[in-house]
């Protein structure tokens, strides 16, 4: 009889354990779903500027007339001294709770993140609605309120465009990656520092709120990526642009794929390599107290085009080409760790790669390794490959007839 009451009681527990599961249900039209969010720093006070980028359900569905005419998204912003604490005072501009299952952008405004970002990201390890792949870029120049309240003209969610653009440059042009929440968090946590991709505002950023300004072929506001804020102990101190953000993309190892402008015999940068294929291996060791960075990237290209003549047929003429794109590359690189070293900021995980490898030289440096990261050398092999040249070998315009 007792086992009997036993086993029922275990049934009856469990079977209530089953029937949990919606307890804490919402229905869809009670939620405010947030595709961005922008962190400024406020000015004489502690605390943030929280702005929250909402979908705008009725623009979004497929439906035609007037509610077809408002715009995609709505911006709401509050000020609190936690995230969390300013998304609980915007339930007082909202209809809906805000729900952050979606949220695939955090803009953050330069100031803030020059006074530093360390604490900020706290919020999206503890939520279990907001998700550590969340791509992070820094409004350069500007606030984040500012970029998140542009509207886009080819993506009808700004939030989702400006995820489309961090992707699409980093595929092809290689200046930036995406990088998220959770590189970032290691970044903080770990021996070195750590960059973030830029955001810039062009044009008449009032009048780029307007859905108006959509009507045109040209819009008047709009933005771009540019380059690389450089964080040392969590704070932005300084930009990477061009050749040193694109150097820094080739230490990391993380381009994907770009264009490389070489020089010809008689022309500057007129041709054009594609460069599809690129790894680099790092490994750091120390002589006489001085880190050497030694440094070897492989990379495969194909021209794509071509104004001088040159005929790629010849060997010889391939192997120029293969050393021009080289040097051009390790002028690059050496650019993005001269640009490093200047600010002491060891951005590239030397110092990470030194301790993994070696231990106990680590232990002579750690405590001093952004004076010793300074005075590294480095050590750099760069080979350089061209695997086609396109459906011709010589332009189609004789040499003696180009001027």
């Amino acid at each position: 009889m007792r086992t009997k009451l036993l086993g029922l009681l275990a049934l009856y527990l469990g079977v209530s354990v089953l029937l949990t599961g919606c307890w804490n249900s919402r229905e869809l039209n009670d939620l405010a779903i947030v595709s961005g969010i922008g962190m400024d720093k406020l000015d004489d006070e502690e605390g943030y500027r929280v702005t929250f980028q909402i979908i705008n359900p009725s623009s979004s569905a497929p439906t035609t007339g007037a509610a077809s005419n408002r715009p995609p998204v709505m911006v709401v912003t509050e000020k609190d001294t936690t995230v969390f604490g300013a998304l609980r005072k915007a339930s007082r501009r909202t209809t809906r709770q805000l729900f952050f299952a979606h949220t695939q952008l955090l803009i953050i405004g330069e100031p803030l993140a020059r006074s530093g970002v360390d604490h900020i990201f706290d919020i999206f390890e503890r939520s279990h609605e907001l998700r550590l792949n969340t791509t992070v870029l820094i409004a350069k120049n500007s606030d984040a309120s500012s970029v998140l309240k542009l509207l886009t003209a080819l993506e009808s969610l700004p939030s989702t465009g400006l995820v489309k653009k961090t992707q699409n440059t980093a595929r092809v042009w290689g200046e930036n990656r995406k990088i998220g929440v959770f590189e970032i968090i290691n970044g903080i946590t770990s021996e070195g520092d750590f960059t973030i991709n830029g955001i810039q505002i062009i044009g008449n950023a009032e009048e780029g709120m307007k859905k108006s300004s959509l009507e045109q072929t040209e819009p008047l506001a709009g933005s771009y990526m540019s380059g690389l804020g450089v964080f040392k102990k969590g704070k932005l101190i300084s930009w990477l642009n061009g050749p040193e953000s694109r150097g820094t993309q080739w230490l990391l190892n993380k381009l994907e794929e770009t264009n490389v402008n070489i020089d010809a015999s008689d022309r500057k940068e007129d041709i054009s390599v594609n460069i599809f294929y690129s790894k680099t291996a790092v490994k750091v060791d120390l002589r006489e107290g001085k880190p050497v960075f030694h440094i070897h990237i492989r990379e495969e290209g194909s021209i794509n085009e071509a104004d001088s003549f040159v005929d790629f047929s010849k060997e010889e003429e391939l192997g120029k080409l293969k050393k021009e794109l080289a040097e051009q590359t390790a002028s690059e690189v050496k650019m993005a760790l001269k640009a490093a070293q200047e600010k002491k900021a060891d951005i590239f995980n030397f110092g990470n790669e030194l301790k993994r490898t070696h231990p106990e030289l680590w232990k002579t440096v750690n405590k001093e390794w952004d004076s010793v990261f300074a005075e590294g050398e480095l050590d750099l092999q760069v080979d350089a490959y061209i695997r086609g040249t396109g459906m011709r070998l010589k332009p189609y315009i004789p040499a003696e007839k180009r001027e």
